[in-house]
């Protein structure tokens, strides 16, 4: 039975924390997650307990950075894997020390490389690999096709108002926000894109299952906030925010929502749906079908002769003259005398009307009392 992962993460702000929770909730594991803000504590941890993986940010406080960090963990303790989250903003190491380094290194936005980076950390490098390797086709999706993110904000702004949400974010599959208009900040907008941007990407490979270019509406229910993600073809997509519980929410992304999308697509126009390759991986062949041999025909049963009925010969009706339709169906109704429909006086004093007067009339009672009937 696999045990529960023990990770340690350093940084000062919390954000690679954030990161790395979302991750592995993607990745459906369980973690035990200590959080430190300065490498001292991390080494501390290192030394002192049993750490599965140690993820820090490459500017971390102190007189070293990520890459050092990690140094200083495999001479205490080796075998334990570290990953370093860089910025785009951090300065950029040296290229032979990065390649010596002991750590996997990432430049935000990450995406799905740090996923895998995750799973080699956790699993091994030959397990992640040989699980890959079982998996459906391996895509290239090319560069990611030019869009025109003002036009885009324009057309988000106005959907804001015909769903209601809270706000919208528009990503691309890498994980990297584009645009994003409204009230997001009560979610993580940069971990919720780069967790989501290559699942939405991977649409690709249902496209062959259904026959065309797949979509794809995903809904994510919680106690503080709703998200919608719609994909905007293979290279972006886009997040409606919407407070959470809100039910009536789902009406309005179904409608506008996919109008909205359709509308993103058709502006990018072939390259929502362009990749520079596909290669599949082969299929071993399905086992030759054993083939039965046919089964004889059945003797037909025996058909009896029924004499039918003569045919019927339809007359067809006369034309009333001077019907007036208009005038036949446009009489007032009294609505009120529904209520006295099946009213039992009301259904007695008409019984009596319509008494007949003939003598030979027998009623139910007297049919009762001459025995005709039994009670």
């Amino acid at each position: 039975m696999r045990s529960i992962p023990r990770i340690v993460v350093v940084d000062a702000v919390g954000e690679v924390a954030r990161i790395v929770r979302g991750a592995l909730a993607l990745l459906n594991r369980q973690f035990v997650l200590v959080e430190v803000p300065s490498p001292t504590e991390a080494l501390a941890e290192v030394e002192n307990t049993a750490i599965d993986l140690v993820v820090t940010a490459y500017q971390i406080p102190g007189p070293m950075h990520g890459i050092e960090l990690a140094d200083h963990i495999a001479h205490e303790s080796l075998g334990t894997p570290v990953i370093v989250l860089s910025e785009e903003h951090d300065p950029q190491p040296d290229p032979q020390a990065l390649a010596n380094a002991p750590c996997q290194y990432f430049v935000r936005p990450v995406a799905e490389p740090f996923l895998r980076g995750l799973r080699i950390a956790l699993d091994g490098e030959a397990a992640v690999a040989a699980e890959e390797h079982r998996l459906t086709p391996s895509v290239d999706y090319g560069p990611l096709p030019p869009l025109d993110t003002e036009k885009v904000r324009d057309m988000v702004i106005g959907l804001i108002r015909d769903v209601g949400a809270m706000g919208i974010i528009v990503a691309d599959r890498t994980g990297r926000v584009l645009v994003d208009e409204g009230a997001t900040g009560y979610v993580d907008r940069e971990t919720l894109a780069a967790i989501l941007g290559p699942m939405f990407a991977r649409v690709v490979e249902i496209s062959p299952l259904i026959g065309g270019p797949a979509g794809a509406l995903h809904y994510y229910n919680g106690e503080r906030l709703d998200v919608y993600g719609l994909a905007l073809g293979y290279h972006y997509l886009m997040f409606l925010v919407f407070e959470g519980e809100n039910r009536r929410a789902m009406a309005s992304v179904m409608l506008y929502g996919r109008q909205a999308a359709n509308q993103l697509i058709e502006m990018l126009g072939e390259d929502a749906y362009r990749l520079q390759s596909t290669e599949t991986q082969p299929v071993a062949p399905a086992p030759a079908e054993t083939k039965r041999p046919p089964r004889p025909p059945e003797p037909a049963a025996p058909v009896r002769a029924e004499a039918s009925a003569p045919a019927q010969e339809t007359v067809p009706a006369e034309a009333v003259p001077d019907l007036d339709v208009e005038a036949l169906f446009a009489q007032p109704i009294d609505e009120g005398l529904a209520d006295s429909l099946f009213d039992p006086e009301e259904l007695s004093n008409l019984a009596e009307t319509i008494q007949s007067d003939d003598e030979t009339h027998v009623g139910y009672d007297e049919a009762i009392d001459m025995g005709i009937l039994d009670e």
